[in-house]
């Protein structure tokens, strides 16, 4: 990810204080739009979207995704320390039998639920901003995953 990109991407981070309801919109999109995901995610397997939405575990879920998205913004320019995070986060999922090909649904999600917090702010270089990172993540993840 380039400087500009990090910027980009950086300037809004602010935005998400309440960043675990973020997080919890992008995922019950997810589970709309792809509830084969649903089925193989083990601690909502079955969940109603009512359960889901009160759901304490989703809440932990949702912090711990989006403070490894801190945690790439503040390692950017580290890229050894991103590989290593971003290596062992893909081993673990491979513990919960996560399957690869849904780790790209991940960043197009966000960025959906992100787009309507940033209004007027929303154009062209900050989706590309957001999806490079987001493809920089499911990229390194996913060479963990694989065997």
């Amino acid at each position: 990810m380039i400087y500009n990109e990090k910027q980009e991407v950086s300037n809004f981070l602010p935005i998400f204080n309440g960043r675990g309801s973020l997080y919890k919109i992008q995922i019950h999109r997810l589970f709309e739009t792809h509830p084969d995901v649903q089925e193989v995610f083990m601690p909502f397997k079955g969940m109603t979207k009512e359960d889901l939405q009160y759901s304490n575990q989703l809440k932990t879920h949702a912090l711990r995704v989006m403070g490894t998205v801190d945690k790439c913004l503040a390692r950017i320019d580290d890229t050894k320390k991103i590989q290593e995070m971003l290596h062992d986060l893909g081993s673990r999922h491979v513990m919960y039998n996560a399957k690869v090909d849904y780790i790209d649904l991940i960043g197009p999600q966000f960025i959906w639920a992100i787009q309507p917090a940033l209004k007027e702010q929303w154009n062209r270089e900050v989706e590309e901003a957001w999806s490079d990172l987001f493809k920089l993540i499911s990229q390194l993840m996913k060479t963990a995953m694989t065997f």
